[in-house]
């Protein structure tokens, strides 16, 4: 789902439900012609100036300044203006932004975005212009890619994992699983043993109900489905949604997962604000890259664990990669050459390799991952450990997010909570999705 997915920072995607994003939707033919867009500003200060926007959290924003600064000293006629924020208000800012023709030169992209934007003509085709992708991973460069043209570059390689607190495991004298054989039965069994050997108020494993992301894709895609068909519609059955809220049920009946009201309000919370984070919840679900922030918040003890599967094996677990997020260029802006020399030095420098490291995501550039192994904390490598322990367990990956997506999401969260505030069945809940979702895509 379109949230770090989600996951990362927010609890609703906005793309499909604010009035920003209503806007962006009927703005089709305002995309790269709109006047006075893309750092065309009072503050564009010339043609070597332009404006990155980007979401994230205080590590990401403090190396983001650290490697704009670097790039001045590359290029000290550039005048770069940054625009962080955080994922909660970043697309709704963003719609805002295109809708009066004034985005940012450069943009930080998401998957679950990415063909929204594109289709309606505010990203360049960044394959013509003069941005080097020869030491990209193949796949890594193809997740950027719509009807052909290349509208993202690839800041990073995640995957779907569960995080795990051993702190919490130790309390409630439960043993870490073995990752590579675990089944969800297994993680029911186990998140519901710590429950009960806490202290009220510490739990097994975040409500995945309210989660989202990861863990309902894998999920779906371990059952034969997946969020979205290649052709643009829903990928599962009402009957499989189902089953996941089945699970979510399970977590909550057994006490495994925080009731629905907190459950709930935690989904709101900023990743460093978590449960999880704050030492009360044994695991939580993720993309791999999280790992060097909540490493931080848990004293550096954080261990990255496989999704559990149907059957008891890795290599059924469907898991993939997937880009952590992208950089994208303005299709209206004024300065798109100097725009397009910054990405291509942010995902092929080493330099900025350097200073970046794995907090987007390990790198999808092979020679700029080579180069910053030396420079990786405990941290960092555990991302990049994670990554490459993986390569022979993938599954193909999911088809990409079509237009409409973020509200099928939002259609998702919205019955996800009536199930588990007791106000809808699965069955009910997820054939009403189903139904919604014939609507909200095309």
């Amino acid at each position: 789902m379109p949230r770090s997915l989600p996951l990362a920072v927010g609890r609703r995607s906005v793309l499909g439900a604010s009035a920003a994003s209503l806007a962006l939707l009927g703005l089709a033919a305002c995309g790269p012609n709109a006047a006075g867009g893309g750092g065309g500003g009072s503050d564009a200060g010339g043609g070597n100036s332009f404006r990155f926007g980007w979401w994230g959290n205080a590590k990401r924003d403090e190396l983001t300044q650290q490697a704009l600064a670097a790039y001045q000293e590359v290029a000290p006629d550039v005048t770069i203006s940054p625009e962080p924020g955080d994922w909660g208000g970043y697309w709704d800012k963003l719609a805002t932004q295109v809708a009066g023709g004034d985005a940012p030169d450069v943009i930080q992209m998401d998957e679950g975005y990415l063909a929204e934007y594109s289709s309606r003509g505010i990203l360049t085709d960044l394959s013509t212009t003069a941005l080097t992708t020869d030491a990209f991973d193949p796949s890594a460069l193809e997740a950027g890619r719509v009807d052909g043209g290349l509208y993202a570059i690839n800041a990073g390689i995640n995957a779907p994992v569960l995080l795990a607190n051993p702190a919490v495991f130790e309390e409630a004298g439960v043993d870490l699983p073995d990752d590579t054989t675990w089944t969800w039965d297994d993680l029911v069994d186990i998140a519901t043993r710590i429950s009960e050997a806490t202290p009220e108020g510490t739990y097994g494993v975040q409500q995945f109900g309210t989660a989202g992301g990861p863990p309902l894709t894998v999920f779906l895609r371990q059952l034969g489905a997946e969020r979205f068909s290649a052709e643009g519609g829903v990928g599962y059955t009402a009957e499989q949604l189902a089953h996941w809220w089945e699970l979510t049920l399970r977590l909550q009946d057994s006490g495994a997962a925080p009731e629905a009201s907190i459950a709930v309000e935690e989904a709101g919370q900023t990743v460093d604000q978590t449960l999880f984070a704050t030492g009360k919840c044994g695991l939580q679900a993720q993309w791999s890259n999280q790992v060097v922030t909540l490493d931080q918040s848990l004293g550096g003890t954080a261990i990255v664990l496989r999704m559990p599967s149907m059957t008891g094996s890795a290599a059924e677990a469907k898991l993939w990669y997937k880009a952590s997020m992208y950089f994208s260029v303005s299709a209206s802006s004024e300065n798109a050459e100097a725009a397009v020399a910054f990405v291509d030095w942010m995902v092929n420098s080493p330099d900025a390799g350097k200073i970046l490291l794995v907090e987007r995501g390990v790198p999808a550039n092979l020679e700029v991952r080579e180069a910053i192994v030396g420079d990786l904390g405990e941290s960092d490598r555990k991302a990049v450990d994670f990554i490459e322990a993986i390569a022979e367990e993938l599954g193909e990956a999911p088809p990409l997010t079509p237009p409409g997506g973020g509200a099928v999401d939002d259609a998702i969260t919205r019955h996800a909570e009536d199930v588990l505030f007791g106000r809808s069945d699965p069955a009910t809940a997820a054939q009403a999705v189903v139904d919604e979702a014939q609507s909200l895509l095309g």
